[in-house]
């Protein structure tokens, strides 16, 4: 994801000989565009203007680009007479192939991100030191770099594994060199652009979820599915994925501390496996869940997204009935013959939804779920009734029960909420069982429990 910029040619799917020469630029905080000096519309100016294309192909920089999701920024006119083009993509693949296909299929991706390496926690350098009988002098340094063992684990139609690489910097005379590794998903058979970059966010997610620092992806390798022996698939080279990241700046700015749970403490890549199981088809909750964390936003709204990601994962994964559904039908029907005809169809409407648990009951039942007085020494049910009165004040804005909870409560509700949806997801993705312990014993999870404990004795 790093930022280039770029001079080349670029034209229209199946027009390469109507070429439009242009500077191409991609920034990691403000995404991928293109300037033309010159037009692919034949029109005059002053003419109404076509649509723009949602395809734009080009080469710059000795690689084949690929635009897609194209949006026109600009159109002008300049002396001495011709038009010049602004174009801004919302992805681009740059490599020694074209991605071409309105509906492009991969076989694989490779990522990168900002904290894999130390949230992985893997290092392959060793270091042997020989000294004289004086024990004084060093007579001999050896610095061993081994290739990184690859960990894979084969799931329902892919397998995911973290592979390591080594970069050699410097020269003879000041040598270097940079370890990094990355997460690989292979799929046994080509899938489609969404699911790619579905699965790509589900990856980064869970390296906000359990470092708690802004994750992004460094850079995104993909493998275009193409006709051929497994061979000469294996030997062609992928194209890189450029993406606007709205968090960029974030993750720049903040460094990362101490990780409340590192790759091993989940339980390796069994874990990622369980996770990418289960949030798959349900990134809905990791979006509530760590939009605050991308992204700046009020305290408020900090609170509402995840009172939003709790609800939402009771709502996916808990009874949403209180007596089964044939039992309260008839039982909403009898109470609905004790009135006059006349109001019949109106309470009928009004108790429709009043066999789902309230919003306390759902919080209750996934606190326990989530070992909340394990976590942060808190009672399930008084949480509950805390998150949700705080909830309801801001709402509905009661008159003559007093004032609501302050922004400081407001902020350590929500990170209590973060945690017990966090502790709840473990459990269903099979992390590890010291995983519990390891986020329980987090200098950031003692002082938070410290905190809910003064707001608790306030009330």
């Amino acid at each position: 994801m790093e930022a280039f910029e770029s001079d080349g040619l670029f034209w229209l799917p199946g027009d390469e000989s109507a070429q439009v020469a242009g500077r191409i630029s991609f920034d990691p905080s403000t995404g991928t565009l293109l300037h033309l000096i010159g037009s692919f519309s034949e029109d005059d100016f002053g003419d109404e203007e076509k649509p723009a294309p949602e395809v734009v192909i080009g080469v710059a920089g000795k690689r084949y680009l690929t635009l897609k999701g194209c949006s026109r920024k600009s159109r002008k006119f300049e002396s001495p007479g011709f038009l010049r083009e602004v174009y801004r993509a919302q992805f681009l693949f740059a490599g020694q192939q074209l991605v071409d296909s309105q509906n492009p299929m991969f076989s694989r991706l490779s990522v990168r991100f900002n904290n894999l390496y130390a949230w992985a926690d893997r290092n392959s350098v060793s270091r042997e030191f020989t000294f004289g009988e004086d024990r004084k002098k060093l007579i001999k340094a050896t610095l061993t770099l081994e290739p990184a063992e690859v960990e894979k684990v084969q799931c329902d139609g892919y397998e995911v594994a973290l592979t390591g690489s080594w970069k050699i910097l410097g020269s003879d005379k000041n040598p270097g060199f940079e370890q990094d590794c990355s997460l690989r998903v292979s799929y046994d058979a080509p899938v489609d652009f969404e699911r790619v970059t579905g699965d790509l966010t589900v990856l980064q997610d869970l390296i906000t979820a359990t470092s708690d620092a802004v994750t992004i992806p460094t850079n995104v390798t993909l493998q275009v599915a193409e006709d051929g022996s497994e061979e000469s698939r294996r030997s062609r080279e992928g194209v890189q994925l450029y993406g606007q990241q709205m968090p960029y700046s974030r993750a720049k700015d903040k460094k990362v501390g101490d990780m409340p749970l590192s790759l091993s403490a989940i339980g390796g890549m069994a874990a990622v496996a369980g996770w990418m199981g289960f949030i798959r088809e349900r990134r809905v909750l990791t979006g509530l869940l760590l939009s605050p964390i991308y992204s700046s936003m009020y305290i408020e709204n900090q609170f509402f997204n995840r009172v939003s990601a709790a609800e939402t994962l009771h709502r996916m994964e808990f009874s949403n009935e209180l007596r089964p559904a044939d039992e309260y039908k008839h039982f909403r029907k009898m109470l609905v013959r004790y009135v006059p005809k006349n109001y019949r169809g109106w309470l009928s409407q009004q108790i429709v939804y009043s066999n789902e648990p309230r919003l306390r009951d759902r919080l209750r039942e996934l606190a326990e779920f989530a070992g909340i007085v394990d976590l942060l020494g808190c009672d399930a049910r008084r949480w509950a009734l805390e998150i949700t009165n705080a909830r309801n004040r801001m709402v509905h804005h009661d008159k003559g029960k007093g004032e609501g909870a302050s922004t400081v409560e407001l902020y350590w509700l929500g990170e209590s909420l973060k945690v017990v949806v966090l502790a709840s997801l473990a459990k269903f993705s099979n992390f590890s069982e010291g995983s519990q312990r390891r986020l329980r014993e987090s200098e950031d999870m003692r002082f938070l429990a410290e905190k809910m404990r003064e707001i608790f004795s306030a009330k």
